[in-house]
């Protein structure tokens, strides 16, 4: 996914900018934390419940692992059977969950303890499943194969985009080409009488312009869905073509002249708008560097793989595409 060479007009944003779509999802620079993840909902669950997490560690934790027979080696914090994990690792662990989850707090002592704990409970699981010969069935090999060239994956692409990043300059050459994108989002109540003949339209029209309630006119005379309401269209973000055509020129209070909708002939009378005013450099910055940084970032992880095609032969059998 790219920059837009032709800006969507479209595209609106509110308070920070979102620039469109974007945000890259390149699959190669999806990090499989998946592990980490669920250690992280499993936190959130507990609290959820709104119990003291203190408490629940006190109730739920598995006791620490202990060495048998002899104390445990400098530098490892915990071990289970023949499996050992170092201080340095488990840091590395919680800064994995801290980099997927921002809000995660990795020097709370609660924290870090129901995370050492999961991490016990799942190494257990995991002796007992060799133990029954689980490791060996072909799915739970492909499925660590899997996540082996998934981590592979995330550690290239990390080397790969590590020092590439966008500059002020160009995020602000950006801005000075595409200014019509950084717009604050507009929202517009409108009220509509809408008929099925031009020249009832434009009678209708006439009396408004004489000063007949517009609300009271379009309970009374309006075909549209919103008669009952007075033609009253609620608050709109987005206009269809030929709404907002008819209103880019009104100000609050005016009406519109007769225009052809989907529905028929129809008027409409502007009753608010708010927003719609352009964004400053400084109120998009910031969004902008981080989107132009995404987007260098995936075309040299794209450029690569490109690179990468031209010495590894690839080849498909299409035919077994179609299953």
């Amino acid at each position: 996914m790219t920059f837009p060479d032709t800006p969507d007009p479209n595209v609106r944003v509110k308070g920070k900018i979102a620039i469109g779509k974007m945000a890259v999802l390149s699959v190669v620079v999806i990090a499989a934390l998946g592990a980490f993840l669920f250690l992280w909902q499993h936190y959130q669950e507990l609290a959820a419940k709104k119990k003291s997490l203190l408490a629940v560690t006190t109730q739920k934790a598995f006791p620490g692992p202990q060495a048998p027979g002899a104390p445990l080696a400098p530098g490892v914090l915990a071990q289970v059977g023949d499996w050992t994990l170092t201080a340095e690792d488990f840091k590395q662990r919680l800064n994995n969950v801290k980099a997927a989850v921002p809000d995660f707090d990795t020097q709370n002592p609660e924290s870090k303890r129901l995370v050492l704990d999961e991490i016990v409970r799942q190494e257990l699981l995991a002796i007992d499943a060799k133990e029954r010969g689980l490791a060996n069935k072909k799915e739970i090999e492909d499925a660590v194969e899997e996540f082996r060239s998934a981590l592979l994956v995330r550690e290239v692409a990390s080397k790969l985009i590590e020092n590439i990043s966008a500059t002020e300059k160009e995020a602000e050459d950006y801005y000075n080409q595409n200014k019509e994108v950084f717009v604050e989002a507009a929202q517009w109540r409108i009220r509509e009488i809408v008929v099925p003949a031009q020249q009832e339209a434009k009678d209708i029209l006439i009396e408004l312009l004489k000063g007949a309630d517009f609300g009271e006119t379009a309970k009374a005379r309006s075909k549209a869905k919103s008669a009952p309401q007075g033609g009253d269209l609620g608050p709109l973000k987005e206009l269809p073509p030929a709404l907002a055509k008819a209103v880019a020129t009104l100000d609050v209070g005016d009406l519109s002249s007769v225009f052809k909708s989907p529905e028929g002939y129809s008027i409409v009378k502007l009753e608010e708008k708010r927003g719609g005013k352009p964004l400053s450099f400084s109120e998009v910055k910031a969004d902008i560097i981080s989107g132009l940084t995404q987007l260098k970032q995936q075309q040299a992880i794209l450029a690569h793989i490109d690179q990468l095609r031209q010495k590894t032969p690839v080849k498909v059998n299409e035919n077994l595409l179609n299953f």
